[in-house]
């Protein structure tokens, strides 16, 4: 999960709550997005709380009936314990992006989680970044070669996105119930080639709502 599971909508709580009690064999590994972490530092002064509350903090406080307080333990140590990255042997996983010059290990968390898809950059791994952050308004995730943006505005009323980095298949599912899936193509190597581009996302179907 590439993080931002609070602030995006009416029940926040009820987003980690669920993520806390996964209830697949799947196993879940957890980014920390920027909204974690503005969360954790409206705890530390009236201007970090204000600033919380203007970027959807007012709807994740009132998931908690309206306090902080509310807030439980388990919660807090959820929000601590996400990751700023995950790596695997061919792809690193992010929730904004990262420095192409720096090792992910020197890198910083809160860097990690504030960067934006225009301005990504082939990290020096030479591996396939996949992030989130940035919305992609047309609602396909967007392909630059060296990363993928996974963000598709599911918390604006658009697509949540899932994606496998192997096949570059990609599952999207909105608030309607209705399910759509793709593939991104491979790009064509180009100095030239400025415009990010995606493939066309499948015929959208409608599913019965749970």
């Amino acid at each position: 999960m590439l993080g931002d599971y609070v602030d995006r909508g009416p029940d926040s709580k009820g987003v980690i709550d669920y993520l806390i009690n996964w209830p697949w064999e799947a196993r879940l590994i957890l980014l920390k997005g920027n909204h974690e972490i503005i969360m954790a530092e409206a705890g530390f002064s009236n201007d970090h709380l204000t600033y919380w509350c203007n970027v959807g903090g007012l709807e994740t406080l009132a998931s908690y009936d309206a306090k902080y307080a509310n807030i439980p333990k388990s919660h807090w140590e959820f929000i601590n314990d996400a990751l700023p990255y995950h790596e695997t042997k061919k792809v690193i996983y992010v929730h904004g992006g990262v420095s192409r010059k720096k090792p992910l290990e020197e890198q910083d968390p809160v860097d990690l989680a504030w960067r934006r898809f225009p301005d990504a950059r082939k990290h020096r791994s030479g591996k396939l970044v996949v992030c989130g952050h940035t919305i992609q308004r047309k609602g396909i995730p967007s392909d630059a070669g060296h990363t993928v943006c996974l963000d598709t505005a599911a918390c604006r009323g658009g697509w949540l996105t899932c994606f496998e980095a192997r096949t570059r298949r990609y599952w999207q599912a909105d608030e309607k119930g209705r399910t759509r899936e793709g593939v991104l193509k491979p790009r064509k190597k180009s100095k030239k080639l400025k415009k990010l581009k995606g493939s066309k996302p499948a015929k959208t179907s409608s599913v019965p709502e749970s």
